[in-house]
């Protein structure tokens, strides 16, 4: 794929993600073209349906948790910060959003594809967890699973009413539980 083609198809996943975590998986694809600044044209050269472009947002987010896992385990050793630096990257990504958005729209069987980029997501993100643990910067009773769900739970919209009144909840929320997650 030419360099322009690429940085154009990665604008599209980047532009759906946000959409995607801001108002559902069924946003209109006109709106992703247009937020991705492309023709309604190249979004579907490039996703020919929506069903496509949500498995490959969904790859891409997983390969994000991936390579942040990665980091995390090389510099966790130096840099004891590598840990609250992943659990930040974690919260950015909006998987609370996203999962909430892709519930209904991801196939009840997923892919060999994304089945195995989420294994090789949640092997990582344990071992990130072990290492935190051995240099005691998170609790030793916290496992993958309930670490990437609080995440889940934390990062989920929440009702206008609560935004609108307290702008800054999620934040705090997201801030308490990572406070729980401390050895």
């Amino acid at each position: 794929m030419r360099t322009d083609a690429l940085q154009r198809r990665e604008t599209i996943l980047r532009s759906a993600r946000e959409l995607f975590a801001q108002y559902g998986a069924n946003v209109a694809m006109d709106t992703i073209a247009e937020r991705s600044n492309v023709g309604i044209g190249t979004l579907y050269r490039n996703f020919a349906a929506r069903p496509e472009l949500v498995e490959e947002v969904t790859v891409t987010t997983l390969q994000e948790i991936l390579d942040a896992a990665h980091l995390a385990r090389e510099n966790l050793a130096q840099e004891p910060r590598a840990w609250s630096k992943f659990l930040e990257q974690l919260v950015r990504l909006d998987l609370g959003a996203l999962s909430e958005a892709f519930g209904g729209a991801l196939p009840a069987t997923l892919n060999e594809r994304v089945l195995t980029v989420q294994r090789e997501c949640a092997q990582a993100v344990n071992r990130v967890l072990e290492q935190a643990k051995d240099q005691q910067l998170v609790r030793r009773d916290l496992n993958g699973v309930e670490l990437v769900t609080a995440i889940g739970a934390a990062t989920r919209p929440l009702p206008r009413a609560f935004k609108n009144q307290t702008p800054q909840l999620q934040e705090r929320l997201v801030q308490i539980m990572l406070d729980r997650f401390k050895a």
